[in-house]
């Protein structure tokens, strides 16, 4: 799930996994050439790297913690690395981490149990699990397997909520990964006694969780657009908390200036649709590892313009995004050597990003 030279790691630096379980995307042979060269084949972790890595969780979470924050999540969803030890498709070891689907707890379960050791109560510590892989049949996390990893979350007494989301960076039939063609809601749906909104798209798998006995909340993420919709959740026990993603990214004073505000009834109380714009870019784009993956920039140059101080920018469409990295590179490639040149002629010190 991590690309070539992300972060601080050289190009030639394999990424981790529990296990050397190639990504496939696509069938064809440029599919296969891209996905070798963006993705690669993972290096199966050793005891010792697994050691490490579960010592920079515990690490980031006492830094939240003394930085002032209120509690932290450990992500376990998504295709991404602690997701990869819980599911059977990444997870093949023989060893303590893998094998049964309790030996494939077992790295969550160190996380939790040395992440809550450093960091007490009333530090909040959650967790976010994949209700299942959705690929074919017998490929992946399913949902009985899932029920269970759940099931120890809400049992440990380590763990003060956990999330309910699904799908992989593989997955085939999540309704959450394949909704950005489609118009989410054009009026808010109606509470009705008799039937159910189920708005979100994991809710029948959190209804499964909340019939256990376990005082631990459930968050339910993924789908929820809607004030009525959020409503039916929690009054009809799906779920104790709702999870807001690409809606807040969008509008990030949703739930103050629409969901909650007395100014809106119920019929107008709901998140614009986000339908991306110019996806028609990603069909002339016959490698699926980098056209499949267009979509979702667009939720992540939002998330960039909130961290630099912006307004999100909804109708930001897909080209528009490329165009402005385009120009983004071609100015600062620019910038730096106009410096490179002044330095050369001997004038002042300067430091080129």
């Amino acid at each position: 799930m991590s690309p070539a030279g992300a972060g601080i790691r050289p190009p030639d630096m394999r990424p981790l996994c529990p296990s050397e379980v190639a990504v496939e995307l696509g069938d064809t042979w440029l599919d296969k050439l891209a996905l070798s060269k963006v993705l690669g084949t993972p290096k199966a972790m050793s005891h010792q790297e697994i050691d490490e890595v579960v010592a920079m969780f515990v690490h980031a979470a006492t830094v939240a913690k003394e930085a002032g924050f209120a509690g932290c999540q450990i992500h376990g969803a998504h295709g991404f690395l602690v997701s990869q030890f819980l599911s059977p498709r990444t997870n093949r070891r023989t060893d303590e981490y893998g094998g049964t689907p309790e030996k494939r707890l077992r790295f969550l379960q160190r996380l939790v149990q040395e992440m809550r050791a450093r960091c007490p109560p009333p530090f909040a510590l959650g967790v976010k699990l994949n209700s299942a892989d959705y690929m074919d049949k017998g490929e992946g996390l399913e949902q009985e397997e899932g029920l269970e990893q759940v099931r120890w979350l809400r049992e440990c007494g380590m763990v003060d909520f956990v999330e309910i989301s699904g799908g992989n960076a593989e997955q085939k039939h999540s309704g959450l990964h394949n909704s950005f063609g489609k118009q989410t809601l054009s009026k808010a749906p109606k509470m009705k006694e008799s039937t159910r909104i189920r708005e979100a798209f994991y809710t029948e798998f959190a209804e499964k969780v909340k019939a256990m006995d376990s005082p631990v909340p459930v968050q339910l993420s993924g789908g929820f657009r809607s004030r009525t919709g959020m409503a039916d959740a929690i009054q009809s026990g799906a779920c104790d908390m709702i999870g807001l993603g690409r809606a807040a990214v969008l509008q990030p004073d949703l739930p103050r200036e629409v969901l909650l505000s007395p100014a809106y009834d119920d019929d107008g109380s709901f998140a614009k649709s986000h339908i991306i714009r110019g996806q028609w870019l990603g069909r002339f784009i016959p490698a699926k590892v980098v056209g499949a993956r267009l979509p979702i920039q667009v939720f992540y140059y939002n998330m960039r313009r909130l961290g630099a101080g912006l307004k999100s920018d909804p109708d930001i469409s897909i080209p528009g995004i490329l165009l402005l990295g385009l120009w983004e590179t071609m100015r600062s490639g620019l910038s730096n050597t106009v410096q490179k040149i002044i330095a050369s002629w001997g004038g002042w010190p300067v430091k080129v990003e």
